[in-house]
């Protein structure tokens, strides 16, 4: 086994900036016709899951590293792309043979000379360690409700076609709970962990309603919401022509790369353009779009930059209670068979059934859930899933 000091010194950031860099002086060599961009990654993360006996726990470590290369030409806008496992000069010599066959295409967005990036820019989270084995499983065993914990730490380097270099820390914490109700929480940074795991199952605020036959009016929890929200933004701010449409009320998001507690972003995009917040809408009116610099994101070190949210954010809402008639969803899965028909599938918080769920799927055409967004409820929190929403209150989708 390898000695836990060993793994943590693994994630050591100018370790592997030094490592990086000698990995792209060597793609830069053996491309020949093509200027080459390297994205390495090396992600730490432990473990704890709950044994079948309900009283012991299982722990997991693992250490995980990878490249991509876009081999770019002056002239196109497409670039050849590669990715794999591993930051050795092997695995090097491999992508940039297979991104310069330009089979695998990206996009070909980079900053240029005009955009005065500096040479080092560094977004680094504060140096800490992972809590340790034996730390997860006291918390773990000592909460019934939870499944499992992971916390980890992620460094990722980009380094540019014109050699400039862009490094970036983070550490999240995540969190399962378990029964019915299923809860997956999440947090960035590391700072009172415990309390997340603590608070996040005490909240009363959506205590069991009576599930409604037409669910006039419509309660999103914010992690129901969060699935709603990046619907919504995806077709009416997403990289597409502009959509503007009618938005209800509650209506107002805006795209934060660089919000201290997102999950993601940061202060340059993964392309390299230096990342700006944009408003998407506001009280209910559309203002803006995502694309373009700023807004280049992977989803994994696998895939090439594209144009995409990072963190979503909506203000707290002004209203603090629950409509009476309200039915509550704890979870919201959009499915999108077409552009003009979605259909949402809820678990719906039934009174009726001793708080138990009930399953529902309601079909929606995308505008009239947009108008529908009539209001916010609550604060804002930050969701597993991304999104930073309230909860938010849908008026009218019967019959939509």
């Amino acid at each position: 086994m390898i000695p836990v000091q060993e793994v943590q010194q693994s994630l050591d950031v100018e370790a592997i900036v030094d490592r990086a860099r000698a990995v792209w002086r060597t793609a830069l060599d053996r491309a020949s016709t093509a200027r080459v961009e390297l994205f390495a990654k090396a992600a730490l993360r432990y473990r704890v899951t709950r044994d079948l006996d309900g009283i012991s726990a299982t722990f997991d470590r693992v250490l995980e590293s990878g490249l991509a290369m876009r081999a770019l030409r002056p002239g196109h806008d497409r670039a050849g792309f590669a990715a794999s496992s591993g930051l050795s000069a092997e695995v090097a010599r491999w992508a940039v043979d297979t991104a310069c066959t330009y089979r695998a295409q990206a996009p070909a967005s980079e900053p240029g000379p005009s955009d005065s990036v500096a040479a080092e820019r560094w977004d680094l989270d504060a140096a800490v360690s992972l809590p340790g084995e034996e730390t997860l499983t006291t918390a773990l065993i000592a909460r019934p409700y939870l499944e499992w914990i992971e916390a980890g730490t992620t460094v990722e380097v980009l380094i540019g076609a014109e050699g400039w270099l862009a490094a970036r820390r983070r550490h999240r914490l995540w969190a399962l709970g378990g029964g019915s109700g299923a809860t997956l929480v999440a947090q960035r940074g590391l700072a009172g962990w415990e309390s997340l795991l603590d608070s996040s199952w005490a909240d009363d605020s959506f205590e069991p309603r009576a599930v409604s036959a037409d669910l006039e009016v419509l309660v999103l929890t914010p992690d129901a919401a969060s699935a709603v929200v990046a619907a919504l933004v995806d077709a009416f701010h997403g990289t597409g022509p502009a959509r503007w449409t009618k938005s209800g009320d509650g209506w107002d998001v805006v795209d934060e790369p660089a919000r201290p507690d997102g999950l993601t972003g940061g202060s340059f995009d993964d392309a390299g353009f230096p990342a700006v917040s944009r408003v998407l809408a506001a009280d209910g009116f559309w203002v803006g779009r995502l694309g373009g610099p700023g807004t280049f994101r992977r989803a994994s070190f696998r895939e090439p930059p594209t144009e995409s949210a990072t963190n979503l954010v909506m203000a707290s809402g002004r209203a603090r209670s629950i409509p009476i008639r309200a039915t509550v969803a704890s979870r919201c899965r959009v499915l999108r068979p077409s552009p003009e028909l979605w259909v949402l599938e809820l678990d719906l918080v039934d009174a009726g059934s001793g708080g138990g769920l009930e399953r529902r799927w309601v079909r929606v055409q995308p505008r009239a859930l947009l108008a529908a967004c009539a209001a916010r409820l609550g604060k804002s929190t930050v969701t597993p899933a991304g999104p930073i929403v309230p909860a938010l209150l849908f008026e009218g989708l019967a019959g939509s």
